[in-house]
């Protein structure tokens, strides 16, 4: 018997990158394939997977049904990873899984199989846990990296749904958009529907030809389902959304950004083809009630109001896009000062770039973490004049807050990672 904390550490030493089904396939076997008996949403994309899955969880959750989740990384606690109704699986539970499942396991990889990465090991535990010991109305499930040969992909789910296709993990992925789209298509099955907000008519192409070969059907944002009418007032956006099946008007976030308005568009296309074809019952006020209270740690998440203190896990060229486009629209009035941090294997200054006419200041630093860039690579490989290198980022914030004034807006973005120890960080000497 190991406790939750000794179990964490095993599982996170076999913290390698390890594309393929093999293993999945064959430990899932092994236990009886509990990803069988399971009804699932599978979500892929380069950006917005996390916050399109929570605005469908939202969805679902309002109209009463219990739903599973498989998020990652972690943002707060490592268990989160593995959520029902947004709650973290406990830490009981998280060691009985890996108790249950640890002879299965041994066996397995005794047999001359390789070793379960971690990956795969919580992958293979968020199944056994929703199939056998918390079943669920729905399985929310995100892929991890890519999609074809993602460990996710081993479920047969009753939709698929892909945000969009961005430049990002391409030394494992693909170096163009159209290479990286064909590994993102293959979360697509036979006969299970394909929904995407991607724009692209190149990699639209690659959606269609493959939904064709898979015999599914495709339903493509400006195609088959619209948004249209958007407004956005300080802190607030509306829209109006239009589906094979339906129209609704004056919709309302509380999430900003446009691109957070195609993510909800995204969940409520899968809604209402779950509603029409599953026998999904939720009424459009629940619909209203959901969209309006969304939100998703650590995707521009305001942490303080005074000083005023964002973060945003800003990790590739379209986030910082898309983030660079919320601070212009919402904050020009604002001196906005940037602490931030990256993975290795990111071109820094082509992620950058949009941010550089919209901000005053920026600050590198590194972090605790295999991949993590140093505070040098990143000065050195940015153009930006009013830049600084940071050795201690926890004492940096320390010292920065308190200097900040009412026209200040503090940011701390990059790295999902860096931004999951910051926010972790901020709450702790905040509380």
């Amino acid at each position: 018997m190991k406790t939750f904390a000794e179990i964490v550490e095993f599982i996170q030493g076999r913290n390698v990158i390890q594309l393929g089904l093999e293993n999945m396939e064959g430990f899932l076997a092994e236990i009886g394939n509990p990803q069988r008996k399971l009804k699932i949403i599978h979500i892929a994309g380069t950006n917005g997977k996390g916050s399109t899955l929570n605005f469908i969880r939202e969805l679902l959750l309002e109209a009463g049904y219990d739903v599973g989740a498989f998020t990652t990384p972690a943002v707060l606690s490592y268990e989160e990873q593995i959520s029902i109704n947004k709650k973290p699986i406990t830490k009981e539970d998280f060691v009985h899984v890996f108790d249950q499942l640890t002879p299965a396991r041994e066996r397995f990889e005794a047999s001359g199989q390789a070793m379960l990465t971690e990956f795969e090991s919580l992958t293979a535990m968020m199944f056994y846990y929703f199939a056998e010991v918390r079943p669920v109305d729905f399985l929310l499930l995100e892929t991890g990296m890519g999609g074809r040969l993602d460990a996710t992909n081993v479920s047969m789910p009753l939709v698929t749904a892909i945000t969009n296709i961005g430049m990002d993990h391409m030394h494992l992925l693909g170096e163009t958009k159209e290479e990286i789209a064909w590994e993102k298509a293959g979360i697509i099955k036979a006969g299970v529907p394909l929904i995407t907000t991607e724009s692209d008519e190149n990699i639209l192409e690659i959606f269609k030809h493959q939904s064709k070969q898979k015999r599914s059907k495709l339903y493509m944002v400006d195609n088959d389902f619209f948004v249209e009418d958007t407004a956005s007032t300080s802190g607030l956006q509306t829209f109006t959304f239009t589906s094979p099946f339906r129209k609704i008007e004056d919709l309302e976030l509380t999430m900003l950004g446009q691109h957070q308005i195609k993510n909800a568009s995204l969940a409520l296309m899968v809604i209402d083809y779950l509603k029409t074809y599953q026998a999904l019952l939720i009424t459009e006020e629940e619909i209203r009630r959901a969209l309006k209270k969304a939100m998703w740690i650590g995707r521009f998440e305001k942490i303080s109001e005074t000083p005023l203190v964002y973060i945003d896990g800003a990790h590739n060229e379209e986030g910082i896009a898309a983030l660079a486009s919320i601070l212009r629209e919402q904050f020009a009035d604002k001196n906005i000062k940037v602490l931030f941090a990256a993975t290795k294997e990111k071109d820094v200054e082509k992620m950058l770039t949009p941010l550089y006419d919209v901000i005053d200041e920026i600050s590198f630093t590194s972090f605790d973490f295999p991949r993590a860039a140093t505070a040098t690579d990143l000065y050195e490989n940015c153009s930006y004049e009013d830049k600084t290198m940071v050795t201690d980022w926890k004492s940096y914030i320390q010292t920065k807050l308190p200097m900040l004034e009412e026209w200040d807006l503090f940011l701390i973005t990059g790295s999902l990672y860096f931004i999951s120890q910051a926010r972790l960080h901020f709450e702790k000497v905040n509380s």
